[in-house]
This record gives C-alpha cells, sequence and structure tokens, in this order.
C-alpha cells in the first residue's frame, strides 16, 4: 500500500513532538541542576571565639582550651581571629576533638620563645596531648634561641590528629611528631636542625618543607639531617611519610657553601622515613644512603630510608627507590588508614598515589 503524504506528515510531526519532549526532558533537568540550592561545604563550625581585641568570648588560646568540654565526641571548634597571640597552649588528654580555625597562615599567629625544658615539649609553643585535634589556617612559631635547645612549635603527641593550611616555623626541632596517626597537608615547615622528630606514624602531604641556613656562626660546615625519626621496632607502625612534597632551601639563605642536607637522621636502628613524588631541592645529598650518622649509631640494614617517583637534584640513586607496589603501603589510605578518621576532620586529603 502507498505511503501517502498525509502519513508522512503525520510520522514527522511524531518524531518532532518525542525529539521535542526528550529536549525538554534534559532542559528540564539541567535546570535543575543549576537552580536548585547547593549543599554547603561540609566543615566544623566554631562554639566559641578568640580576639585578642576583646571582641570574643576569649582574649587568649588558652582560655579557650580551658573552657572547652572535656572527652568530647564531637569536634568542639575555636575560631583564632587575626592576630599574634605570644602564648604557650596546652592541650591535654580530656581535650579531645578540639579544633582550631585560624584566619589563614601568617595571619593568624601563635607564638613564644621559651627554649628549654626538659621534657622538650614543655616549651612548645603548642603542645597537643588530647585526640582528635584539627587545626587549620593558623601559624605556629617558636622564636627562641636554637643554642639553649630546641626551638618546638608545636609537639603532637596526640591520635587521629591532622593540620590543615598550618605553618611551623622554628630553628631546630621545630615540629614532634608522635602517635598514630597524624595528617599534615597543604602546610610549610621551616627549619634548620632535625626539622621534624618524633616516634609517630605520620604523613605530610602537598607541603613544603624549608631548610634554613645553620642557626649560629661556628655551624655553617656541620652536617644537618632534615628528619629524626624514632620507630622503636621493625614491627611498629611508626614512620614519616613526605608525599607530594616540595623540599628545598628556605628562600633568600643563600645556602650555596654549606654542606649538603641529609633527608635523615635515625633515632634507633629502625627508623624509617619516605619521600614519594615530591621535589628534592639541590641542597639535599644526592648520594649514599640519605642517613646522617652520627657517633652513637651506625649503618644498620635494619633502617629504612625509600624514595618514590621524585624529581629534583637532590633525588637519590636508584638504591634508595623503591617500585610502585612497594610504595603504595605509605599512602594516606594505607599507611595512617586515614579513610576511616579524615573524612570526621573535613581537611583535605588524597587517599593513594597524587
Amino acid at each position: 500500500m502507498p505511503y501517502t503524504r498525509r502519513e508522512k506528515i503525520l510520522d514527522a510531526c511524531i518524531v518532532i513532538t518525542f525529539v521535542a519532549t526528550v529536549c525538554t526532558v534534559i532542559l528540564f533537568a539541567l535546570l535543575l541542576t543549576v537552580l536548585r540550592p547547593r549543599c554547603p561545604v561540609q566543615k566544623i563550625l566554631p562554639s566559641i571565639t578568640v580576639a585578642s581585641d576583646g571582641s570574643g568570648d576569649f582574649t587568649t588560646v588558652s582560655a579557650a582550651v580551658a573552657a572547652a568540654p572535656q572527652q568530647s565526641r564531637k569536634y568542639f571548634g575555636i575560631a583564632i581571629k587575626p592576630g599574634v597571640y605570644y602564648e604557650e597552649v596546652r592541650v591535654p588528654k580530656e581535650k579531645t576533638r578540639l579544633a582550631f580555625i585560624g584566619g589563614g597562615m601568617g595571619i593568624t599567629v601563635i607564638s613564644s620563645n621559651r627554649s628549654w625544658a626538659n621534657p622538650l615539649e614543655d616549651t612548645a609553643t603548642l603542645d597537643v596531648k588530647g585526640n582528635g585535634f584539627v587545626a587549620m589556617d593558623i601559624t605556629f612559631e617558636h622564636t627562641g634561641d636554637p643554642t639553649t635547645g630546641y626551638t618546638v612549635a608545636v609537639a603532637n603527641d596526640a591520635e587521629d590528629t591532622a593540620f590543615h593550611h598550618c605553618t611551623f616555623k622554628g630553628i631546630k626541632g621545630v615540629l614532634k611528631a608522635s602517635g598514630f596517626p597524624q595528617f599534615y597537608g597543604k602546610s610549610n615547615i621551616y627549619g634548620a636542625v632535625d626539622v621534624i622528630w618524633g616516634t609517630g606514624s605520620a604523613i605530610f602531604q602537598s607541603s613544603a618543607v624549608y631548610v634554613d641556613k645553620p642557626y649560629f656562626p661556628g655551624q655553617e660546615q656541620v652536617p644537618r639531617a632534615l628528619t629524626f625519626q624514632q620507630r622503636s621496632s621493625p614491627s611498629s607502625k611508626e614512620g614519616f611519610v613526605f608525599q607530594g612534597c616540595s623540599i628545598d632551601a628556605a628562600p633568600g639563605t643563600h645556602q650555596s657553601g654549606s654542606p649538603p642536607v641529609f633527608l635523615g637522621r635515625p633515632g634507633g636502628a629502625y627508623s624509617r622515613v619516605v619521600f614519594m613524588q615530591s621535589y628534592l631541592g639541590g641542597l639535599l645529598s644526592p648520594t649514599g644512603t640519605g642517613w646522617l650518622f652520627d657517633s652513637s649509631l651506625s649503618p644498620a640494614t635494619t633502617l629504612y630510608l625509600k624514595e618514590y617517583n621524585n624529581r629534583g637534584p637532590g633525588e637519590g640513586p636508584v638504591e634508595r627507590r623503591i617500585t610502585t607496589g612497594e610504595a603504595a603501603q605509605f599512602t594516606v589510605g594505607s599507611f595512617i588508614e586515614g579513610d576511616k578518621w579524615l573524612p570526621k576532620t573535613y581537611v583535605e586529603y588524597t587517599s593513594g598515589f597524587l
């Protein structure tokens, strides 16, 4: 039977109607996507505010910590307004899940200058022992005399702690990282000797470590180390991992005449440090094991200092490099089991390789 002109027109109308309907549905869906209310980015909201000018609930960070609840099951946010707060802040064990929320690195600053005590963390600008601690957008600095001892900006002995967009400044022993697990993301660390030390399991991700010049005359030719890691046994979880970081000389220090800086100084026979997917600058020693040995500890086969997929003039020899399979155990998701606890802190992180 011949296909009439009327039927052709009818079929064309059906096709046009179908196409128009589909386009309408797609357009409506797109409009809903654009116009519907967006869910806000989740974050820890402050419960109290610190302001040095008296415009907040407290004028010191220490007073705010004292007012925070004990053994909290949810995060208690403390907003710290821009300014420099000259004090030593202590977060004791009973103050769990505190969150310091600053106004930005170099904008909110907590500073102290007492250089010597035993134990060393007693002179730290910030001493953290309460589990679940979080800090973001703050500078912690220690301006004390390094010739009298460590200048500890932060001593972190707690578990499940995260620092994000923070700066740590000092000269010797700037950041003590002890306890399991710890995460430091998108942060800056400045120091000259044993910059990062301790017994912890910590990952430094997408951060920068700036190695300063020797801290007083006569030390220009003394070898130095970036880390001082103190793993206790071959089966323990401790170790430091630097992923996606930049390790280089501090800006404007002109250290061309200084001896190379070693990646680590072992704090025991089982010390473990890993540098992966990072830039290693020319100030670092590109030869040998990467360890700086002193008279108290000779080279041992149980030490572990390895590299994976690094770049830069300080990249080590083939003997230091590990395979992708071996490096996978040092990602955030594996080494510090970050997927189990970091989402609760609302800090940014990458679970696997960058």
